[in-house]
């Protein structure tokens, strides 16, 4: 809820805006409208008029996160009560979008010299639509040098930030195995394989293709 408008803090304002996404076409909608996508079910006790806005809270479990979240943007806080839930169908697009991007990153180069200029624009293309608000953050004067905070205010934008790091970081542990294409964290350096098993399958696929070979030649 708090990933896709420009603002955690829309709760403040008459309207939310959004920027270009997968999922709400609309650039701005009235606030309680983009409220409505994420309690679709039992609604909260929240009532706005104009930038002004009330939202009462009465279980236990319910006040003790509205505690905790301090300072944090009413909608951060919003986000975590029971009634709220996002689409399932929004899940499948995002989870989707991560595992294409993953692809995207290691096919490019590993199938590099045998595709063609157009493939790899396509490639590009592709990788290129992934991404999202990005988080806000601070500078911290500490005690040896300045340092950035990050202002995550959404797990969805927190874990792509992570993954564009990893994707982008040539010392990552994260791998796409040789064998099953599966994603995975390698538990040392110059790991190709998940598990010893693709490893002796790869083995074993590439020296039924090499007998083939040979017969062929012969």
């Amino acid at each position: 809820m708090t990933a896709l408008p420009t603002t955690a803090d829309f709760i403040t304002y008459e309207s939310v805006y959004l920027p270009k996404n997968h999922f709400i076409k609309e650039e701005s909608l009235p606030t309680e409208d983009y409220l409505a996508y994420f309690y679709p079910f039992d609604k909260p006790d929240f009532k706005k008029n104009g930038v002004e806005s009330g939202w009462s809270v009465t279980d236990r479990e319910g006040i003790a996160i509205t505690m905790a979240m301090g300072n944090a943007p009413q909608a951060v806080a919003m986000e975590l009560q029971n009634e709220y839930a996002e689409r399932y169908d929004w899940l499948v697009k995002e989870f989707t979008g991560w595992a294409f991007t993953f692809m995207t990153s290691f096919l490019y180069y590993m199938d590099y010299d045998t595709i063609d200029e157009q493939t790899r624009s396509l490639y590009r293309q592709g990788i290129s639509a992934f991404g999202g608000i990005f988080p806000t953050y601070r500078i911290a004067l500490e005690k040896d040098s300045p340092v950035i905070i990050w202002d995550f205010h959404s797990l969805l934008i927190m874990v792509q930030m992570c993954f564009s790091f990893m994707l982008t970081d040539k010392e990552s542990d994260m791998r796409m195995c040789k064998h099953c294409k599966k994603a995975f964290i390698a538990s040392r350096k110059g790991n190709e394989f998940c598990s010893q098993r693709c490893k002796n399958q790869f083995n074993v696929y590439k020296s039924r293709e090499k007998k083939k070979g040979n017969k062929s030649d012969n």
